[in-house]
């Protein structure tokens, strides 16, 4: 029996309806977002990711711990009996899950069944049913020099140093098609020279032709984006962290900003517009450094920013730059 693996339950649905057999398990994990420490086995990490997505609300720590413990049980049942395949979009989210599960299989899983890799270069469910059946049968078998590339991905990606995964950009990243972007992408979620990541400074160059409710603003960020990977809930942590004290750079307009939980966006959270502060407007036009006011304590990957541990990424120049 196959077990499809995917990035989420709407690209499962995509695959029933182009009628593939087999069972589906999304891996359902924003690993951009939050946490992901090395050196952490798979139920480590799932037990802290869970802890993380309870913190910020999506779900109660009874069901994020439950829902991992299944998805980790299927995974490992369906790794020892072989048949997996991987669904891989080009977006960040996938390559993410990509990495941790070759980690897996280069470590823990290294006796099972090798998996294999459908690669998709689009996002998951947009192609037509005979499309998508023509992709499964292009789906490749695991290589070696990919199961140790993404073995050495995952740990730069974990590293507490941001250094390693410049230094993997510097290789042979082939082996892995949507690799290097990605990982050229989530460095840009470190803060950069003017104490902004990109999708911050994407956030109020979208506001800067006027005020934009979330749906909207949302839409708009996602348009900047070469390949869009955040999903609405991530995006209003974003928005959470540009109005927080001392220094906000945004303000809500006739309302109060509570970020969506468990029951997702209201009408009232989607009734609110946004626009920039005024130092906002400063930090947009160059002319402030965010962080010389505001405090930051944030993951990206393994590294947690703090005012004491602070790397900022140049795009421009591509240097990696900490103060302490």
């Amino acid at each position: 029996m196959l077990r499809h693996i995917t990035n989420g339950e709407m690209a499962n649905q995509w695959l029933v309806r182009a009628g593939l057999e087999g069972d589906f398990l999304p891996w359902d994990d924003v690993l951009h977002d939050g946490p992901v420490p090395g050196g952490l086995s798979l139920d480590e990490m799932s037990s802290l990711r869970a802890a993380f997505i309870a913190s910020c609300g999506w779900a109660t720590d009874f069901e994020a711990q439950t829902h991992f413990q299944a998805r980790d049980a299927l995974f490992r049942s369906a790794a020892r009996e072989g048949g997996v395949v991987i669904w891989n979009s080009f977006e960040l989210f996938d390559q993410l899950h990509l990495m941790q599960l070759l980690h897996w299989y280069s470590g823990e899983g290294r006796g099972c069944g090798w998996p294999e890799i459908v690669f998709v270069a689009d996002y998951l469910g947009q192609a037509e049913p005979a499309e998508t059946r023509l992709l499964f049968e292009e789906r490749q078998p695991l290589t070696e020099a990919q199961l140790q590339l993404g073995e050495v991905a995952w740990q730069a990606y974990t590293a507490s140093n941001p250094r390693a995964m410049l230094a993997l950009l510097q290789q042979d990243l082939s082996a892995l098609p949507f690799l290097k972007p990605a990982l050229e992408r989530i460095l840009q979620e470190l803060p950069g020279p003017d104490g902004l990541n990109l999708t911050e400074r994407l956030t109020l160059d979208a506001l800067a032709g006027g005020e934009l409710a979330p749906g909207a603003l949302f839409k708009a960020v996602r348009e900047r984006e070469a390949v869009a990977f955040m999903g609405d809930a991530s995006f209003w942590l974003v928005l959470e962290r540009l109005l927080a004290a001392p220094c906000p750079l945004l303000r809500v307009l006739d309302g109060r900003f509570e970020r969506p939980g468990l029951q997702g966006a209201s009408e009232a959270f989607l009734a609110l517009r946004f626009a920039l502060s005024d130092t906002g407007c400063e930090v947009l036009r160059g002319e402030r450094d965010w962080l010389a006011w505001q405090p930051i304590d944030r993951w990206v990957g393994g590294v947690n920013l703090r005012p004491d541990n602070l790397w900022r990424f140049d795009a421009g120049s591509h240097q990696l730059e900490r103060s302490a």
